[in-house]
């Protein structure tokens, strides 16, 4: 999986090349939006991973 910084920094650079002069803001803006991508890419792979749940009835009070 590609680390937060490989992608923040190639974002920056795709930036570049097309002409953008990137501000603080939109820096802090690519900072935010990665790490909330990769947070959700991880969630998602945790939800995958997790073994399927079974329902089972509680036991009856006395």
């Amino acid at each position: 999986m590609l680390d937060h910084q490989t992608v923040e920094l190639t974002l920056i650079e795709v930036a570049n090349q097309q002409g953008l002069t990137l501000d603080g803001k939109d820096l802090l803006d690519i900072r935010t939006r990665v790490a909330a991508t990769l947070a959700a890419k991880e969630r998602h792979r945790q939800r995958m991973k997790a073994p399927a749940y079974q329902w089972k009835k509680p036991d009856p009070h006395r």
